[in-house]
């Protein structure tokens, strides 16, 4: 299962359904967790060269569980993905100037 270790504000913020979207900045080790959790055949810098703005992939039926940790030894969350975007940063919760994964998700009760 793919695990996000978040600092308690954002944690608690999913965990009162408040946030929905998690995101993840566009470097190669998120690129290659993504992709093989997730068993993507995309191959994201060919896409960016060609000149997309935005890709979505959504996840219908499959099984894509992630996990949300509270640090590295708190409470955790389950969550079902619903889909994951590559969008661009400066109006999510990273606020960076650059691309980063939007990954969608509903939690398990």
């Amino acid at each position: 299962m793919l695990t996000f270790n978040l600092k308690k504000e954002w944690f608690e913020k999913i965990k009162s359904g408040e946030k929905t979207h998690e995101y993840r900045e566009y470097k190669p080790y998120w690129i290659t967790r993504i992709k093989n959790y997730f068993k993507l055949d995309i191959d994201f810098e060919k896409e960016m060269k060609e000149g997309f703005v935005s890709l979505k992939i959504e996840f219908l039926k499959e099984n894509n569980f992630i996990n949300f940790k509270n640090g590295y030894i708190g409470e955790e969350l389950k969550a079902k993905v619903k889909s994951i975007s590559l969008i661009y940063g400066n109006n999510t919760d990273l606020k960076i100037n650059n691309f980063v994964f939007d990954i969608e998700f509903a939690l398990i009760k």
